[in-house]
C-alpha cells in the first residue's frame, strides 16, 4: 500500500498498478511505462539480470523499490552527492 499511494502523491495522478509475484513476470511488458522490481532476493542473479535486460529491450524503465522510494522521498539526490557524475542526472 505505502509504494502506490506514494506513487499517486508524487504524480498527483491515479496510477494502474500490476503486481507479479515469484516467477510470475511477464514477457511483454508493453503495456507498462515503469518496472519497480523487489531487489530480487527469492531470485538468482541470472533471472534478475533478464529481466532488466527484458525491460530495457523494449524500452520500459527498470529500476528497484529502494531507488522508487528514495527518488519519490527526495532523498535520492542527496545519497549520491559522493559520486558527483550521477547525482547530476538526477532532477
Amino acid at each position: 500500500m505505502k509504494l502506490p499511494a506514494l506513487l499517486k502523491k508524487t504524480t498527483g495522478k491515479a496510477i494502474n498498478i500490476a503486481l507479479s509475484s515469484g516467477r510470475e513476470f511477464p514477457e511483454d511488458l508493453s503495456p507498462y511505462k515503469l518496472v519497480i522490481h523487489c531487489g530480487g532476493c527469492m531470485l538468482n542473479e541470472r533471472e534478475m539480470v533478464y529481466r532488466r535486460k527484458n525491460a530495457e529491450d523494449q524500452g520500459v524503465p527498470f529500476t528497484n523499490y529502494g531507488i522508487a522510494l528514495a527518488m519519490m522521498n527526495g532523498i535520492l539526490k542527496r545519497s549520491l552527492e559522493v559520486f558527483p557524475h550521477l547525482a547530476e542526472e538526477i532532477k
